[in-house]
């Protein structure tokens, strides 16, 4: 039986098909923009280009053409390709896993998801995309589920991680989460790799049954949730739950478990937390990109943490997240955090609304059971925040709504 590379809308792509195409592929395209972001293509475009050594872009392909111009491309460039001068023809997947180890100058870029102004164009390596992830015979029968958009950052390093062992990758990230449980049953998918926000969502669906087959949890995009961790450990017993900090301009460079994350020996010297408190990385740790603003060689992430002793610290928010109310600093990631412990709440987003009086004041949008009342609900929640928030941290408006928005990487939105 031939293996499988991905499971997309019931269809199966084999590892066989994956070799036939890059085989029979004729020209190379310095832009890759597939509509809808159709995950094979996606990965078979990433895959050509580097075994042929060829630089490429990544667009999201639910960028319109109207952003594609603010990102200063040609839209008619999109469609532009060079026939290549070398063919090869791999007869095996081994093959192909040879000579990706003797890839060294390839470039893949990527953009930013913009969510803090203009998306900033970032040029990887094979190294950089890649400095975690780990080839191991031990991990040749994992199979993952796909939870990323794969035209992000994220969805590359599951891909890579996948992909660089052989494994066989489910499409899950535009599925109905009702899907999701059968889907795991159905290929007995082993590794789950998604944002917290994810995880909210498909919990439900999840609850009241067991996934034994489900050996690792990772976390990735958003801050960590300890209270989520232990109603998935209930979902997912025998599941290593792993916490992961990565960016489009670093990849991936830190790891977890619960939510400490460890600067490991060889990255000490380029990692620096500002008075501040907001986490700086050296320009050698990051891939290449022209409008990237450096201050003497070091990029402000605009990520705030704590520190918990030298080499390990704790990511509390955003530094754009903060808001103002009547002069104090309040972190929303804690307000949800406390929210979360409502027995009821499914998932939860709070944000700010401008008031004459405050500057800001507090606004929560809430998932909640279907089951429950709403008027008594939001007493409750109003009340369980008085007694666990200072004054200044209660949301003065609790509107309940059927689903948060998200940016294109599955993170929330909270402007």
């Amino acid at each position: 039986m031939e293996k499988i590379f991905l499971i997309h809308n019931e269809t199966a792509y084999t590892y066989q098909k994956l070799l036939l195409n890059l085989n029979s592929k004729e020209y190379e395209t310095p832009y890759l923009y597939v509509k809808d972001n159709h995950p094979y293509d996606v990965f078979l475009a990433i895959v050509h280009s580097l075994l042929f050594d060829y630089p490429i872009e990544v667009l999201d392909g639910d960028f319109s053409e109207k952003e594609i111009s603010e990102l200063g491309i040609n839209v008619n460039a999109l469609t532009s390709k060079t026939k290549m001068k070398e063919r090869l023809n791999f007869q095996k997947l081994d093959e192909i896993m040879q000579r990706v180890k003797d890839i060294e100058n390839w470039q893949l870029t990527l953009y930013t998801s913009g969510t803090t102004g203009r998306p900033k164009k970032m040029s990887h390596t094979f190294h950089t995309l890649t400095r975690n992830v780990k080839i191991h015979k031990k991990f040749d029968n994992d199979i993952w589920a796909f939870a990323y958009n794969p035209t992000h950052m994220a969805g590359l390093q599951v891909f890579f991680q996948a992909f660089l062992n052989q494994n066989t990758l489910i499409y899950i990230f535009d599925e109905s989460m009702k899907k999701v449980p059968a889907l795991i049953e159905e290929f007995q998918i082993t590794h789950i790799s998604s944002t917290a926000t994810f995880y909210r969502n498909v919990l439900p669906y999840l609850h009241g049954n067991t996934y034994a087959m489900v050996k690792r949890v990772t976390f990735g995009g958003e801050k960590f949730d300890l209270l989520l961790e232990d109603k998935l450990k209930a979902v997912f017993p025998n599941a290593k739950m792993i916490n992961i900090y990565a960016s489009t301009e670093a990849g991936s460079l830190f790891t977890a478990q619960h939510d400490t994350f460890e600067i490991s020996l060889e990255h000490q010297q380029w990692v620096k937390i500002t008075a501040q408190q907001e986490l700086c990385i050296h320009h050698s740790l990051l891939g290449h990109s022209e409008s990237l603003s450096l201050v003497n060689d070091w990029f402000h992430t605009g990520d705030l943490v704590e520190m918990v002793d030298d080499t390990h610290f704790k990511f509390q928010s955003r530094q754009s997240d903060m808001i103002n109310v009547g002069g104090y600093k309040v972190n929303p990631l804690e307000v949800e955090n406390i929210l979360m412990q409502v027995p009821g709440v499914i998932d939860i987003l709070v944000k700010s609304k401008k008031n004459s009086v405050t500057g800001e004041l507090l606004v929560a949008d809430v998932i909640k059971s279907q089951e429950i009342d709403e008027r008594e609900f939001k007493k409750e929640l109003k009340q369980y925040a008085s007694i666990h928030l200072q004054e200044w941290k209660v949301p003065r408006i609790i509107k309940f709504v059927d689903e948060l928005p998200s940016t294109r990487t599955g993170k929330k939105v909270r402007k």
